[in-house]
C-alpha cells in the first residue's frame, strides 16, 4: 500500500465523517425552493390549512414569529406548517443551527431559495411580494390564501384557527 492509497482513504474518511456531521447539524433536511415550489407545495397539501412562513436569518423579527407559528400550530395539529428560508444555499449549516432554537411541532417542512435570482423566486412566489420579511401565507381548507407582511396579530390567528 502506498502514500497514494493512505491519502485517498483518509480522504474518504473525512469525507464520510463531515456528512454525518451535516446531516446531523439538520435533521430535516432544506428541500430546494425553486419557481416552481409554491404550485408544489399547495398540490401536495391540497384540502388543508397550511401556513407558509418566508423568514431569514438577517430578519430581526422572523426567528420569534417562527416560534410562535410553531407553539401555535403544536396547538392545532390540523394545520401544516412550511418554513422557506430565503438566505440561499450557502447559508444551509446557519438555517439549520437557527432551526434548532426555534419551538417547532413535531412534523413540519423546511425549503430553503435555491435559485440565484431570489427577485424571480418572490415574483414566483406573490407579484405582490417585494422582499419585506417576515412574509407568510395562511391557507384555509379550501386554499384560500391571506398574505402578511409582518408578524401576525394573535387574536386574527386564533380566529382564522378556529374555523378547522
Amino acid at each position: 500500500m502506498g502514500k497514494g492509497f493512505s491519502m485517498r482513504l483518509m480522504f474518504k474518511v473525512c469525507l464520510t465523517i463531515a456528512l454525518i456531521l451535516s446531516q446531523q447539524a439538520c435533521a430535516e433536511p432544506l428541500k430546494p425552493f425553486m419557481a416552481s415550489s409554491r404550485v408544489e407545495i399547495e398540490k401536495a397539501h391540497q384540502g388543508q390549512p397550511m401556513i407558509m412562513a418566508f423568514w431569514s436569518l438577517d430578519c430581526t423579527y422572523c426567528l420569534d414569529e417562527l416560534n410562535t407559528l410553531g407553539e401555535f400550530v403544536k396547538h392545532h395539529p390540523k394545520i401544516k406548517l412550511v418554513l422557506v428560508n430565503a438566505d440561499g444555499l450557502s447559508t444551509t449549516q446557519e438555517v439549520a443551527k437557527a432551526l434548532k432554537q426555534i419551538k417547532l411541532p413535531a412534523a413540519y417542512e423546511v425549503w430553503q431559495f435555491s435559485e440565484p435570482d431570489e427577485e424571480r423566486l418572490r415574483y414566483s412566489v406573490d407579484k405582490a411580494w417585494y422582499g419585506e420579511l417576515p412574509r407568510t401565507y395562511y391557507y384555509d381548507n379550501s386554499h384560500q390564501v391571506k398574505a402578511i407582511s409582518g408578524s401576525p396579530d394573535l387574536i386574527w390567528l386564533k380566529s382564522w384557527a378556529s374555523k378547522f
